[in-house]
């Protein structure tokens, strides 16, 4: 009996820490209101998880481990060998087909597991993952799409801002609490696509110094 209310008391506290998560993010998340929520005393919840960290680690481990089988299943291998300037190196068919991996992919983590992937979009330290793939992604196209781009500094200060940018659009497309999973997969698959066409495309840099 002793066993199955620690069992019990657990769950409320990760239910409780699901709910503060996602409406005030982990960085305002507070182990006070989550064992108020759960229905225990503050200095009981440190029983069972040492600290806020511990007990993200907990809820989004799982939803984290999918992210990265995910991620690193995505790969763009066929690359022209003839290069010319201003001209995308990458096969823009093997770069649809990756975006639309990805977009079946986050959109099944969605119906799946609502709560967690909530709580990974809106904790720019928990979606680390995601961002860091954008960028190196990015990166690569920027890389290979322009001459002027080896400049490894700036070509470093436009991935990251696009990869950030990437993310906070999929933020508010999750908000929306869709419903039916192929509507959400067009609108991500879209989204992603548009994006990439921007990043990639033969735009001429040399306009912008």
């Amino acid at each position: 009996m002793a066993q199955k209310l620690k069992d019990e008391t657990r769950t409320k506290i990760i239910e409780a820490a699901k709910k503060e998560f996602l409406e005030k993010g982990y960085e305002d998340a507070s182990m006070r209101n989550i064992a108020a929520s759960a229905g225990i005393t503050v200095g009981n919840i440190y029983r069972y998880f040492e600290n806020k960290e511990e007990l993200s680690k907990v809820i989004l481990g799982e939803t984290n481990d999918d992210i990265a089988v995910l991620l690193n299943s995505l790969k763009v291998t066929k690359i022209s060998k003839e290069p010319r300037v201003f001209e995308m190196r990458f096969d823009p068919d093997q770069i649809s087909a990756m975006m639309e991996k990805l977009s079946i992919g986050l959109c099944d983590l969605y119906f799946e597991k609502k709560s967690e992937f909530g709580i990974l979009l809106n904790d720019s330290s928990a979606s680390k993952k995601l961002i860091e793939w954008f960028e190196h992604t990015i990166r690569d196209l920027l890389g290979q799409a322009y001459s002027l781009m080896d400049q490894s500094e700036m070509r470093d200060l436009l991935s990251h801002a696009f990869a950030i940018s990437i993310c906070e659009g999929l933020k508010d497309i999750f908000r929306n609490e869709f419903e039916d999973r192929e509507n959400l997969i067009v609108v991500v698959r879209a989204y992603l696509n548009s994006f990439m066409r921007m990043v990639s495309d033969e735009y001429d840099l040399r306009k912008l110094y």
